[in-house]
């Protein structure tokens, strides 16, 4: 390191909101889908994308030193494979990019009230809770929910491989949004019927998606709030992403209501990123814990180890019958009715 120069490490960490507002830029303006096809010119880019060419210039160099895209010597831009990550025709981190580009990002700036209150940031500027504000904009809820599918159209098709249905053959969906989860394991078990369960908001677009995954017929959308109560006689009752929204009580709450709409045989399921049992620099323990600090500064909830979770269980009048790991950043807690 030069004298007076800052690692670039160190320099990466400070500018990191420049870099974030940079990937909301590129991913609205959908710079890594234009660019899957080939090298383009800056002028070509700037007529696709109805920018100021100069200014795009700019920004497109700033993308090459972040990786997401290279400058060739004919003064082309060609995308990298990173670039890949935030295109808007296949799963990655395109929606996430947006959505959390609406109030979570102002709540960030205040991560210094949660830390001296406990407090999420994101109640105490706005006065009421995410959930809240999406009931009133349609656009940002829109916006959730796609970063929502996104994220479990990554992690479907390892649960479906790693969970046994055995016997399964009413699943209910809680909080399915618009119900991707649900039509994996519909498409992977013919002969099984699903019951989608949300808010209002939630299930916007829910009948149309499931439709086009050939699962329609097979389901039925219930529009209702898990803290008052959830549909009866399911066999399996998955919450993917759920639980991990909420502080304790309210999380104890919400499998309560599950419980007591559940038969003696029935089972439950929580589909949620696990912490580790140290925190190091490993992509796993930098998940966990951006996810964490997530819940915590915008939701007020928390990510739990498998023990956490199977406290949270018993508190419910659940007992954990069992832990199974996928092959993504996400385990399987199966609760079955404590005797």
């Amino acid at each position: 390191m030069q004298a007076g120069r800052p690692p670039l490490e160190a320099q990466r960490l400070v500018s990191g909101y420049r870099a974030y507002q940079m990937m909301v830029a590129a991913c609205e303006l959908k710079l890594p889908d234009l660019l899957a096809a080939g090298p383009m010119g800056v002028g070509e880019l700037a007529s696709e994308t109805q920018t100021h060419l100069s200014s795009l210039r700019r920004f497109l160099r700033g993308l090459a030193v972040l990786g997401i895209v290279t400058e060739e010597p004919d003064g082309r831009f060609a995308a990298t494979a990173l670039a890949g990550n935030f295109r808007s025709d296949r799963p990655g981190l395109r929606n996430m990019t947006l959505m959390q580009n609406d109030e979570g990002y102002r709540a960030w700036a205040d991560l210094l009230y949660t830390l001296r209150t406990g407090e999420p940031a994101f109640h105490h500027l706005f006065g009421k809770s995410p959930f809240d504000k999406l009931g009133e904009n349609s656009e940002a809820s829109a916006r959730f929910n796609a970063a929502m599918v996104e994220g479990t159209t990554r992690i479907a098709g390892a649960f479906v491989a790693a969970y046994d249905f055995s016997g399964v053959r009413t699943v209910v969906d809680v909080a399915g949004g618009n119900g991707a989860l649900l039509a994996a394991v519909l498409n992977a078990h013919p002969d099984m019927r699903g019951v989608l369960f949300d808010l209002a908001q939630g299930l916007a677009g829910a009948g149309e998606n499931l439709e086009a995954q050939g699962v329609g017929s097979r389901t039925s959308l219930v529009e209702g709030s898990f803290f008052e109560s959830v549909p009866h006689d399911g066999d399996l009752y998955m919450l993917k992403s759920i639980i991990h929204d909420w502080d304790d009580e309210q999380a104890v709450a919400i499998l309560k209501t599950c419980r007591r709409a559940m038969q003696p045989q029935a089972k439950l399921v929580l589909l949620e990123r696990t912490v580790p049992e140290r925190a190091d620099t490993s992509q796993a323990a930098f998940e966990a814990a951006m996810g964490d600090l997530q819940m915590m500064v915008v939701l007020g909830g928390r990510e739990r180890s498998v023990a956490e979770y199977g406290d949270l269980l018993a508190q419910a009048g659940f007992q954990m019958s069992r832990f199974v790991r996928t092959e993504s950043p996400f385990g399987v807690v199966e609760g079955v009715p404590a005797e």
